[in-house]
């Protein structure tokens, strides 16, 4: 039970620090407040008869804060005006980062055979109560536009010349509206990730948790390697492991101290062998010699110091009966 509600405790802080993400990245998007942008402009053909109409697709990303509340363009070329009351557009999904696409379909009919290069169409966005654009302006794409064999009287109003097709949707259909670009995958393995490593932490936590300082003092000892190691290296971890397993088997803060000032608290303790008080000091002299005096010590004083803490380690790990007791 205690395990589990580690576990859930680790799982609302990962969650608490990821909202906290969101809320900071969606914040800063609120406040810059940016125009949208333009993602894409397509017809759905690239050529149109005079008189006719093609279909322009739009999309644009826009802040999350910002909304569509028509496609009707509020400025569009002279010659290239909007089949009235057709003109839709849809609403897309948002990502992570704070924005929003946004689909626009709009037909346009061709009443002349000008070129549309550096023409521009420009689209509204509903207005906020802040300072900021209330539009986004799309270039449009090449079109070209051809003279057909006779021209429509009404060429704004196209319904009753064009093509025997069926009338424009009220609603955008699947070839508008681009295909979900959201990974959701994506989210599932960062979301199994994520607990995953929870589960890791706390699992690791538990088992060093469970293993005793004498244990884990020995298994870094049989760790440490004698060959091609430099002596400061190897008594400055030689060192470690004995203040480590000290201050978590007697309760003494020692990581902080010079071995020598180690040692010297260490003959304090009632509990540890006189012996080993007699022989750990000289250790103590050795590694802060070789580690803050350059000391070059000899071929046998590596293996004899790991001997002598190892001893130590096994001479102070309590009997099964005073476990027991302990507990």
């Amino acid at each position: 039970m205690k395990s589990f509600l580690k576990i859930l405790k680790y799982l609302l802080f990962t969650i608490l620090i990821v909202g906290l993400i969101f809320v900071v990245i969606f914040f800063r998007v609120w406040q810059n407040n940016e125009r949208p942008g333009l993602v894409s402009a397509t017809w759905d053909e690239d050529e149109v008869l005079l008189g006719h109409s093609r279909d322009l697709s739009v999309t644009i990303r826009a802040p999350w804060h910002r909304d569509v509340i028509t496609a009707r363009p509020v400025a569009h070329p002279d010659f290239l005006p909007p089949v009235k009351e057709k003109y839709l557009f849809a609403k897309g999904d948002l990502d992570f980062s704070g924005y929003r696409l946004w689909h626009y379909r709009i037909p346009l009919v061709a009443t002349d055979t000008t070129s549309l290069e550096g023409k521009t169409i420009t689209l509204p966005i509903k207005r906020t109560g802040r300072i900021g654009p209330n539009s986004v302006t799309v270039p449009l794409p090449e079109l070209t536009i051809k003279l057909p064999g006779s021209i429509p009287p009404d060429p704004e109003n196209p319904q009753n010349f064009l093509n025997e097709e069926p009338p424009l949707s009220e609603e955008f259909n699947d070839s508008v509206i681009p295909e979900d670009q959201t990974n959701y995958w994506l989210i599932v393995a960062v979301i199994l990730i994520l607990l995953g490593a929870v589960f890791f932490l706390v699992r690791r936590q538990k088992t060093i948790n469970a293993t005793p300082p004498w244990e884990r003092a020995l298994s870094k000892l049989d760790r440490l390697a004698l060959d091609d190691t430099a002596p400061e290296k190897f008594f400055s971890q030689l060192t470690d492991i004995l203040k480590q397993y000290t201050a978590e088997r007697y309760l003494v803060p020692a990581r902080a101290k010079t071995s020598s000032e180690f040692i010297r608290d260490l003959k304090r303790l009632s509990d540890i062998p006189e012996e080993h008080l007699d022989k750990l000091p000289p250790l103590a002299r050795l590694a802060d010699g070789v580690k803050f005096a350059g000391l070059t010590p000899d071929d046998d004083d590596a293996p004899h110091s790991q001997n002598l803490v190892r001893s130590f380690v096994v001479d102070t790990t309590p009997k099964p009966d005073t476990e027991t007791e302990d507990a």
